[in-house]
């Protein structure tokens, strides 16, 4: 139940800034593209994560493998978007934006 929960609280308060992503990369064009492929990417990566997950606890058993896996693909896709915000990439000059609030205020 306390896992439900987290997972719950997780995804609520990253859902807003997903989808802020998704307006920012855009760039306002084709924005309802942008979401469909960020929907059919994420489809994706959540069936190839399930499937791959299950295949390497089927393999290594309850080691350590799986976890240390997961950390490091958590911890490329935190510099992947380090790498996007340096670019300049998800930051925004509209201040209603999330990304502009969180990122506008490091840049000088």
């Amino acid at each position: 139940m306390v896992c439900t929960l987290l997972l719950t609280l997780g995804n609520a308060l990253s859902h807003p800034f997903e989808m802020d992503t998704v307006v920012t990369l855009s760039r306002g064009g084709l924005l309802a593209t942008h979401y469909g492929l960020y929907n059919t990417i994420a489809g994706i990566g959540i069936a190839a994560g399930n499937l791959l997950g299950g295949a390497l606890l089927d393999t290594t058993g309850s080691g350590p493998l799986p976890w240390i896996a997961l950390a490091t693909l958590g911890g490329v896709c935190g510099w992947a978007l380090h790498r996007l915000a340096r670019a300049g990439r998800l930051s925004t000059d509209d201040p209603r934006s999330m990304t502009h609030a969180l990122l506008g205020q490091r840049r000088a």
